[in-house]
């Protein structure tokens, strides 16, 4: 404290110096979004470190742990493979690599999802007790399932080495899907992150819509063979508002060796691009609530 300076002065002109930033509850609105993201990267760390405990707790950093990751998939890709072949007398040279791959990149996005829905109501201390961009649980959780969805492809790409599928320089188009499915898994995770917060069903009734989405989307089938099946004759041209339809009609083309369309390109950019806005400003509109709500 400089001389002939008092104690209330000095304490004036420090806390004149502090930048206070002011959060009242019960009011939906977007704060400054270039001084939030630029805190949301300062902190980054604090993300991974988060990511990373949530991967011990799950025991998914351990060999067991990514195995079953793996195993889980394949089982259902063998049950479905009998199921679809019976049914409909698919070629098994190729049926099986295909509804294997849809699998596992559909369960990369859903599984983003349902790692998202409780990140802010499992984080109740967090919120309540630290100042921080709320949006750091969802990337965190987003990166967990990033994590979870990476053993898989080496599993992919044994399957695909054994049934003898062709190499093409097309298959590079897996890296454009693998980024729109994080994009999509980003912002729908924001949305049910939100929505549980106000509505603890939430995390309830994922797991039915998710059986329902998967049956509804062009996993178990190639998109065009999606679109001639039962499904795609009564709903015609309406399926491809399926928000993974796109993405997982770029899947299929590039694991077959062949350029996407332009139509699973324009589709699939523009709902990855729709979701992660629309689920990120939703979700930091709303994050002021959160410690409120909990």
């Amino acid at each position: 404290m400089p001389e002939g300076e008092t104690l209330s002065e000095s304490r004036s002109r420090t806390d004149a110096s502090v930048q206070r930033r002011v959060y009242k509850p019960h009011k939906a609105s977007i704060p400054n979004l270039r001084d939030y993201f630029s805190e949301l990267w300062h902190r980054r760390d604090f993300a991974l470190e988060l990511a990373h405990t949530n991967l011990r707790a799950t025991n998914t950093n351990t060999v067991l742990g990514q195995l079953w990751l793996v195993v889980n998939p394949l089982l259902l890709a063998g049950v479905y493979f009998l199921l679809v072949v019976v049914l409909s007398g698919g070629s098994a040279s190729h049926t099986f690599p295909d509804i294997a791959a849809g699998l596992f990149l559909f369960f990369y996005v859903t599984g983003a999802m349902q790692a998202c829905v409780n990140a802010v109501t499992n984080a109740g201390s967090l919120v309540l007790n630290m100042s921080f961009p709320k949006m750091l649980l969802i990337f965190s959780n987003v990166y967990v399932g990033l994590r979870r969805f990476l053993p898989t492809l080496l599993v992919y790409l044994v399957i695909h080495i054994a049934w003898g599928l062709p190499w093409s320089w097309n298959m590079l188009w897996m890296l454009v899907a693998i980024v729109l499915s994080t994009l999509l898994g980003l912002g729908l995770g924001a949305l049910v992150a939100t929505w549980q917060v106000y509505f603890r069903d939430t995390s309830q009734f994922l797991p039915y819509f998710i059986r329902i989405w998967l049956y509804a989307s062009p996993v178990l089938y190639s998109a065009e063979m999606f679109l001639e099946g039962p499904i795609g004759r009564h709903v015609g041209q309406w399926i491809q508002l399926n928000p993974v339809f796109g993405v997982l009609g770029i899947w299929h083309d590039a694991l077959a060796g062949h350029t996407p369309a332009v139509s699973y390109l324009v589709g699939g950019t523009i709902w990855a691009v729709l979701a992660a806005v629309v689920g990120t400003l939703y979700f930091i509109s709303r994050e002021r609530e959160f410690a409120v709500r909990l």
